[in-house]
């Protein structure tokens, strides 16, 4: 049974990541989608509605993609974490014991400031976990 924790920001690049990572689980195994937004105190933010809106974007965009996948036969879970998206993306794989970790190559999205390609670069160096990058 095969654990995919897989970076997801709605970007075309994760978009890619997600899809190369259902290929890899099999019915027998799990996938973990998870969103991360800069926290509050990252100072990106001006006030707290901005923040608030980024997190529901966030929420939506789990749920949507949660609700379109319901029909493999995998188990699938989708989170939302805040704060630096590489340091997540870690301590989450380390955390829920993940067997590999899925990230596109580059793209950005509306849920961060952050371009995927810097976040795929940290956590490929500072992982413990096999992380795959995807085109």
């Amino acid at each position: 049974m095969m654990k995919v924790l897989v970076g997801f920001d709605g970007s075309e690049g994760s978009e890619h990541a997600l899809n190369r990572a259902i290929t890899l689980v099999d019915e027998y195994g799990e996938l973990i989608l998870l969103a991360v937004i800069p926290g509050i105190d990252d100072k990106i933010f001006v006030d707290s509605k901005i923040h608030q809106r980024l997190k529901e974007k966030a929420k939506n965009l789990i749920d949507e993609t949660l609700f379109d996948l319901g029909k493999h036969d995998f188990d699938i879970t989708g989170m939302i974490k805040e704060g630096d998206p590489a340091s997540i993306i870690i301590d989450v794989s380390n955390d829920l014991r993940v067997d590999l970790i899925v990230l596109g190559s580059k793209g950005s999205s509306e849920l961060g400031n952050y371009p995927l390609g810097s976040v795929a670069n940290k956590v490929v160096q500072y992982a413990a976990k096999p992380v795959m990058v995807v085109r």
